[in-house]
């Protein structure tokens, strides 16, 4: 599985456990809401245009604005950034950008310390990275999330509904980040019509994968505040989505499905065996590896025979057909274990 993929997995493992650990660098204590985390002690959060792309990892800015933060930065800020940061950007364009100087101590869990690497973007739920394009659309959003105030303000909760059900991804991942991180919109959600907007936007296929993730753990977190949808959506994905994913123009869809399994298993939600089986075929191990075990507490002589004729298939892709061959072997391996542990009791 791809680095982001793990480290949004592992998110929403946290979330699911309803665990106080935040994935955030800086931030041992919780996940913070990414507007709180953007202003929180030791981020920076700067406006400027990109000044160089560095293919190892790593994006130069020119200072122009200092939106949050204590200090002055350098004229150049060189960041390190997740390789998928690097995609699209475009040098002279303007952006806003969160990083921070600092990491956790190594030696100290609960202080700070001096990053030896320099400036890292931020990056958690909502802030995958910090980085945006200089619009006057997203500085509203920041300059009405600036204060604690102003986070739980009806202003703020209007501006992400309206960038939730917008078209720029970067937004979206803020909003939808804020929306299910921040208990104080749960009312605002209930009453003003917010529950609606966000089910829509989830349910929509050209949504980007991590906000629908986000919001459709929050539903199952939190159905009263999100609305009881989160069911439906879930299994939806999971008998609808092309096991050879989207078209190019539409994000990765292994994180959503993987998430809405995880949600359907834990709460026991029964589905159709057929609505398991098809990711049998599925290029991607994690999802093959999910719903093998999910048969496998229905019927083992059911996943057996699913993993045999999608073997049987010779349009199964090389990739897949490699993991199921591995994954039959293990089969057998556990099989002969339990039958010697039958002969043995017996």
């Amino acid at each position: 599985m791809p680095k982001l993929q793990l480290r949004r997995f592992a998110l929403f493992i946290a979330a699911i456990a309803v665990s106080t650990l935040s994935m955030a660098p800086l931030h041992a204590e919780r996940v913070e809401p990414p507007l709180e985390l953007l202003y929180a002690p030791g981020s920076m959060l700067v406006a400027g245009p990109l000044l160089d792309i560095n293919p190892a990892g790593r994006l130069v800015f020119a200072r122009k604005d200092v939106l949050g933060g204590k200090g002055r930065p350098p004229d150049a800020i060189d960041i390190r950034v997740p390789m998928s940061a690097l995609q699209g950007m475009t040098i002279g364009a303007r952006y806003i950008f969160g990083y921070s100087m600092l990491r956790t101590d190594p030696r100290n869990p609960t202080r700070l310390a001096i990053n030896p690497d320099g400036a890292v973007m931020l990056s958690s739920i909502g802030l995958e990275p910090a980085l945006f394009r200089d619009t006057p659309q997203t500085r509203e959003i920041l300059k009405a999330g600036r204060s604690e105030h102003g986070r739980e303000s009806r202003r703020l909760f209007e501006l992400l509904l309206k960038a939730l059900a917008g078209s720029d991804p970067a937004l979206q991942n803020l909003a939808a980040g804020e929306i299910a991180q921040e208990p104080e919109f749960g009312e605002r959600l209930r009453e003003d019509g917010g529950q609606g907007t966000v089910e829509k936007v989830v349910r929509d296929a050209q949504t980007p994968a991590t906000v629908r993730v986000t919001l459709l753990v929050a539903a199952a977190t939190r159905p009263r505040d999100l609305g009881p949808w989160w069911q439906s959506v879930a299994t939806d994905v999971v008998t609808t989505t092309p096991i050879d994913g989207y078209s190019t123009a539409s994000s990765d869809p292994t994180d959503l499905v993987l998430t809405s399994l995880e949600l359907l298993d834990k709460h026991a939600v029964k589905l159709p065996p057929d609505a398991l089986e098809r990711w049998i075929r599925s290029a991607r191990p994690p999802l093959i590896e999910k719903a093998s075990l999910m048969l496998r507490r229905e019927s083992p002589a059911r996943e057996r025979s699913v993993v045999q004729q999608a073997l049987a298939d010779p349009k199964l892709p090389e990739t897949t057909r490699q993991f199921l061959n591995d994954h039959l072997r293990r089969l057998d391996r556990l099989d002969a274990k339990s039958k010697a542990r039958k002969e043995g009791s017996g």
